[in-house]
C-alpha cells in the first residue's frame, strides 16, 4: 500500500511529452507499456506473449476520436528509386508486408540496405471537423518506430525524414516517427498514398515497432512537462533538501484548464509497484502560449533514488500529459548488502580452474579490411570454458611497443567489431560466447523462442549457467593480451556497456591482470530487486516464472544470479573504476548500480546524467578515456 505525505510548496512544471494510454510527441508513455518499449528496442527484441502483443496494441491506440488506424495493408519492395514516393506509382507487384516487426521477420532475412513501404488509405473529411484541425489546418501521422532512417511522402510531398543515409543513420531506431501532413495535401474522402523510404544499415529493419495512425492534432501535442535536473547531474548531496521543479507550457491556441499533480515515489520504473512518499495536487489553468511552473521541496527518508512525476490532467479529458523523472539522494550511502552464496569463491577458483584445463589454442589472422593508417587489425580465435570458441578484432598500433590493452567486452546481442578509434593502445574487441562471430558452439541472439534468451541458459544450475562461461570467455581474453609481446601486462583495462558493464565488473573482480575497469550502466546487478523495478529484463525472468512456476521459481533464479552479480563481487576489485550511469535507465536502472559501486573498496568515480537512459552520451566516452589514458600514463 503506498503511504503519502503533504509535499512542502507546489507552484507548477517543465515537459514530459508522456500521455497516457496515448501517443506522446516524442512517442514516450508513462506507464509499463512505457517502459517495456522503451526498453524493447534498446535492445532490439520482440514481445514474445500475446500479452505482450496486446500492450503493444493498447500504448499506440491514439486518444482522439478521428484517428485513422493505418497498420493493414501496406506493399513493400528492396530496392530504392525515387518514382516510388508518387501517387501514381503502380506498386501492385509489391508484396504485402505487417509492419511492426523488422523486415527481416516479414520474409527479407538478412537484408541491410534499402527498402520503400506503401499505404493506400481513404481519409474521411470527418478528420477536419475538430477545433484543432481548423486552427492548424493539418493532420497527424504517427509511423511508429523506423530501423534506421527514413523519409517519408504523403501524395509524393515529403513531409518528414529522420536521419540520412548512409551518413546519419546510428541511434535513429530508438525514435518515434511524428510528421505533420498540411491540408493541402489531403485528398478528402479519396485515395492517398503515405510512402516510407528506409535505410537500414545493419542488424534488424523497417518499420518495426507501433500502429500507425493518421489523426487530428490535440491539446495534447501542445502542452510539455519537463522536471529540471535540480543539480547538475540529478544528484543531490546528503544533507540536503530536494528542491525540485518541473515547467508545463502550454503552446495550443486555447487555454486548458485541469489539475496539477505532483507525485516522489520509490525507485521502480514500474508505476504500479511504487510507493508514494509526496503526493499533491492544485488546479491550474495554462494560458494559451504561456509556462507554468510548479515547485516542490521534498526531504528523502534515505540515501536513495527517487521517481518524481509531475502530471497536468485536463477537465473533462481521459487523457494526460506528464514526466516521470529519476533523481538521486546521496548514493553513495545507499545500503544494498551482499547475498553472496556461502561457496561463492569456491564456484569462481572452481571455474577458473577448469578454464585453465582448456587449451587457448590461439588463431590470429590479419584483416587489412578493418586495419588503418595507425593501426594493423588481426581477426583472432580462442578456446574458451568448455572448449567453446570465441572470437574477437584485435588492434594493434604500429608504433613501437609495449603497449597498454583495452578489452571491450559486448552489450546484450551485440556483435563486437573494431574499435577504429584507439590509435594509441592495443584494443581487443571480444565476442563472447553467442555473439557476434562466436557462435559456432553457443547459439546466438535469435527471435521466438526461450532460447533466445541469454539470461534464461542454464538458470537453473549455476555450473551451466551462460554467464559463468561468458565471465571466463573475458578471462580468456585476458589470458590472450598477456601472451602478446607487444602488450604491456601491467597495463590491461576492461570496459563495455549494459551487459559489457556487468562483464566488466566480474572481471576485474576475478582477475587481479585487469589494471582498471570502466562499466557503463552495469546489467542485472543487484539482479532480484532490478528484476521487480524494470519491465526489462524483468520481463523475461517473469515470463519464465510462469511458464513453470513450482520449478521455474524466484528463489531458484535469485541462487544462479547471485554467483555473478556485480553487488556480490565487487569488493573483490582491487584496481581503478570509473562508472558510468544513465540516471533515466529503465533497464540497468541507477539504484542497482550504485549497489555494486558501494561495494568498492578501492579507488573509484562515477559519472551520472541525468537525461540518458540505457546509454551513456558522447561526452562520456570522452571522459572515460581520458580517464583510461591518464591511468595508463598516456596522456602527456
Amino acid at each position: 500500500m503506498s503511504t503519502s505525505k503533504p509535499l512542502k510548496t507546489l507552484s507548477s512544471p517543465q515537459n514530459s511529452h508522456e500521455i497516457r494510454s496515448a501517443f506522446t510527441r516524442d512517442g514516450r508513455f508513462t506507464n509499463f507499456k512505457q517502459v517495456f518499449f522503451r526498453t524493447f528496442h534498446t535492445h532490439r527484441i520482440a514481445a514474445r506473449t500475446f500479452a505482450f502483443t496486446m500492450l503493444s496494441v493498447l500504448a499506440w491506440l491514439p486518444a482522439m476520436s478521428h484517428a485513422l488506424d493505418i497498420s493493414q495493408g501496406w506493399r513493400f519492395t528492396k530496392g530504392d528509386d525515387p518514382a516510388w514516393a508518387k501517387p501514381e506509382f503502380d506498386d501492385s507487384a509489391w508484396k504485402p508486408i505487417d509492419i511492426g516487426t523488422p523486415w527481416e521477420k516479414a520474409g527479407h532475412d538478412g537484408y541491410d540496405g534499402y527498402g520503400w513501404y506503401r499505404l493506400r488509405v481513404s481519409v474521411p473529411a470527418e478528420a477536419s471537423e475538430g477545433a484543432y484541425f481548423k486552427h492548424y489546418q493539418r493532420l497527424t501521422l504517427l509511423l511508429g518506430a523506423v530501423d534506421d532512417v527514413d523519409v517519408t511522402y504523403f501524395n509524393g510531398v515529403e513531409v518528414g525524414r529522420t536521419g540520412s543515409a548512409p551518413e546519419d543513420t546510428k541511434g535513429h531506431y530508438e525514435s518515434i516517427r511524428r510528421y505533420d501532413v498540411p491540408a493541402e495535401h489531403i485528398r478528402w474522402n479519396a485515395e492517398n498514398v503515405i510512402a516510407v523510404r528506409v535505410f537500414d544499415s545493419d542488424g534488424d529493419g523497417g518499420m518495426y515497432k507501433g500502429t500507425p495512425t493518421l489523426s487530428e492534432p490535440v491539446w495534447t501535442d501542445f502542452v510539455s512537462v519537463d522536471i529540471d535536473h535540480g543539480h547538475a547531474d540529478g544528484i543531490y548531496p546528503a544533507g540536503s533538501l530536494m528542491d525540485l521543479s518541473a515547467m508545463i507550457r502550454n503552446t495550443a491556441f486555447e487555454t486548458l484548464k485541469g489539475t496539477v499533480r505532483f507525485q516522489v515515489g520509490s525507485d521502480t520504473w514500474l508505476a504500479e509497484q511504487r510507493e508514494i512518499f509526496a503526493d499533491i495536487s492544485k488546479p491550474a489553468q495554462l494560458s494559451a502560449g504561456k509556462s507554468h511552473l510548479e515547485t516542490l521541496t521534498f526531504k528523502p527518508p534515505a540515501a536513495g533514488f527517487y521517481q518524481v512525476t509531475c502530471t497536468f490532467i485536463r477537465d473533462g479529458d481521459e487523457t494526460d500529459i506528464s514526466q516521470s523523472r529519476m533523481r538521486g539522494y546521496a548514493p553513495e550511502k545507499m545500503d544494498r548488502p551482499t547475498d553472496s552464496p556461502k561457496d561463492i569463491r569456491t564456484f569462481w577458483d572452481k571455474s577458473i580452474g577448469d578454464l585453465a584445463t582448456v587449451a587457448p589454442q590461439y588463431k590470429i589472422e590479419p584483416s587489412p579490411e578493418w586495419s588503418t593508417d595507425q593501426t594493423d587489425c588481426y581477426l583472432v580465435e580462442m578456446r574458451s570454458l568448455g572448449n567453446v570458441r570465441i572470437r574477437g578484432w584485435y588492434e594493434v598500433p604500429k608504433s613501437p611497443g609495449p603497449h597498454p590493452v583495452l578489452l571491450r567486452v559486448p552489450g546484450y546481442t551485440q556483435g563486437m567489431q573494431p574499435a577504429q578509434s584507439i590509435p594509441d593502445m592495443a584494443v581487443l574487441s571480444l565476442n563472447i560466447r553467442g555473439h557476434g562471430n562466436s557462435t559456432d558452439d553457443e547459439p546466438g541472439f535469435y527471435w521466438g523462442g526461450e532460447a533466445d534468451d541469454y539470461l534464461l541458459r542454464g538458470l537453473d544450475d549455476p555450473q551451466k549457467f551462460f554467464y559463468r562461461g561468458a565471465i571466463m570467455d573475458c578471462l580468456r581474453g585476458v589470458d590472450f593480451v598477456s601472451s602478446r609481446p607487444e602488450v604491456d601486462t601491467k597495463r590491461i583495462g576492461i570496459t563495455g556497456g549494459s551487459q559489457g558493464g556487468m562483464l566488466s565488473f566480474a572481471a576485474a573482480a576475478l582477475d587481479k591482470r585487469i589494471a582498471l575497469s570502466a562499466p557503463d550502466i552495469p546489467f542485472v546487478v543487484d539482479s532480484m530487486k532490478g528484476f521487480k523495478m524494470t519491465a526489462w529484463p524483468g520481463i523475461i525472468i517473469w515470463g519464465w516464472h510462469a511458464r513453470d512456476p513450482k520449478h521455474n521459481t524466484w528463489e531458484m533464479a535469485g541462487a544462479t544470479f547471485s554467483y555473478v552479480d556485480p553487488k556480490n563481487l565487487a569488493e573483490w576489485v582491487e584496481c581503478p573504476v570509473l562508472m558510468g550511469v544513465g540516471l533515466q535507465d529503465n533497464v540497468a536502472p541507477a539504484p542497482t548500480a550504485f549497489a555494486a559501486y558501494n561495494q568498492l573498496r578501492n579507488s573509484k568515480d562515477y559519472r551520472v546524467y541525468p537525461e540518458a537512459g540505457h546509454g551513456t552520451p558522447p561526452e562520456h566516452l570522452v571522459a572515460k578515456m581520458a580517464w583510461i589514458r591518464e591511468r595508463f600514463a598516456l596522456v602527456k
